[in-house]
C-alpha cells in the first residue's frame, strides 16, 4: 500500500501527468522510505508522517522526472538567450526535507536501554 496518493501529489504540484507515472514515482518514493525503515530496524510508524516523507520523495522524483525528460532542463540557450533554473536545488532540497523527516521517525521509534553496571568495591 502507498503511503500517499496520485491525487494529493497532482494538488500539491499541479502535475498533468498520468496517474500510472504519478503511481510509479510514489512507489519509488516509497520503496526508498521501506528500506530505510527496513535498515533501521523499524517495522511500523504514524501513516501521516509517512505519507509526508512519501510525498517529499515523490515530488523529488517529479521534478527529477521533468529534468530527464525535458520538461524542465536545469538550463537552456537560444542563441544570445540562457536562462537556467534551480531544479536541481529543489530536487535536493526535497529529498533533504524527506531524509530530515524520515530520520525524526527513525529516532522516535527506536528504544534505547541504559544498562549500568555497578561495581562492588567492599
Amino acid at each position: 500500500m502507498a503511503y500517499s496518493t496520485t491525487t494529493e501529489l497532482k494538488n500539491l504540484t499541479g502535475t498533468a501527468l498520468t496517474d500510472q507515472v504519478l503511481s510509479d514515482i510514489i512507489a519509488q518514493a516509497d520503496r526508498i522510505i521501506d528500506a530505510k525503515l527496513r535498515k533501521a530496524g523499524i517495522t511500523s510508524a504514524n501513516s501521516d508522517d509517512l505519507k509526508m516523507v512519501s510525498l517529499e520523495y515523490a515530488i523529488a522524483g517529479l521534478f527529477t522526472r521533468y529534468r530527464l525528460d525535458g520538461t524542465k532542463p536545469s538550463s537552456l540557450s537560444l542563441g544570445d538567450l540562457s536562462m537556467s533554473d534551480t531544479i536541481d536545488a529543489a530536487i535536493a532540497r526535497h529529498l533533504d526535507n524527506g531524509d530530515k523527516l524520515l530520520n525524526d521517525i527513525i529516532k522516535g521509534k527506536r528504544s534505547y536501554r541504559q544498562i549500568v553496571r555497578v561495581v562492588n568495591k567492599c
